[in-house]
């Protein structure tokens, strides 16, 4: 008969070291708050030939206690310190538009939440360079690599802060946008809720 000791014990060594791995990031670091973030009244689309930056009317980024029945203090308030919004398309295409960071300079009450009223996600200068300047008339109008009008992209925001007694915040969301060139002066064609 085998021995089957040193097999079983390299299984258990096996389970063990990834019992200890967590795929719960927000639950992992030390602070006792972590952000959840809820895009309102988001436009459809985005017209790049407006020459206005991509500002979203509302997002709602609420402070979520990991243990509620802990209490709360103003030292667990989060200070909002940026976010940063980066880019992936959605369309085929593999040239997305840079990574951002914007200033947040917003404080959120531990366990309540704060609506961010008209922040910009994408800046004026941004929405002019690769890719979408190949959407502009004079660049002939149509994305090189998938031969379309419009740039559809996935934004994903990182907001990050600091607890009033200083321990790091952040949260993560995500919403997709669809960038054409459109010759009216309007910036948002139509919106979603």
């Amino acid at each position: 008969m085998k021995n089957r000791t040193p097999l079983a014990a390299v299984l258990l060594a096996g389970v063990l070291s990834v019992a200890g791995c967590s795929s719960n990031s927000q639950g992992d670091d030390a602070s006792p708050v972590f952000l959840s973030v809820n895009f309102k009244t988001l436009p459809e689309s985005w017209n790049i030939g407006s020459g206005l930056p991509l500002v979203l009317d509302a997002t709602e980024v609420r402070s979520v206690l990991k243990n509620p029945g802990a209490g709360s203090s103003s030292f667990l308030d989060t200070r909002l310190d940026d976010y940063v919004v980066e880019w992936k398309r959605m369309d085929g295409g593999t040239k997305a538009p840079e990574t951002e960071t914007f200033v947040g300079n917003v404080l959120i009450p531990a366990g309540g939440t704060t609506t961010l009223a008209k922040y910009d996600f994408m800046t004026r200068t941004a929405l002019q360079r690769a890719p979408l300047d190949q959407l502009l008339p004079f660049n002939g109008g149509i994305d090189r690599e998938t031969g379309r009008n419009e740039i559809r992209c996935q934004a994903t925001v990182t907001f990050r802060g600091r607890t009033l007694s200083g321990q790091p915040v952040q949260g993560v969301g995500a919403f997709g946008m669809t960038f054409l060139y459109s010759g009216a002066a309007q910036a948002v064609v139509g919106r979603v809720n």
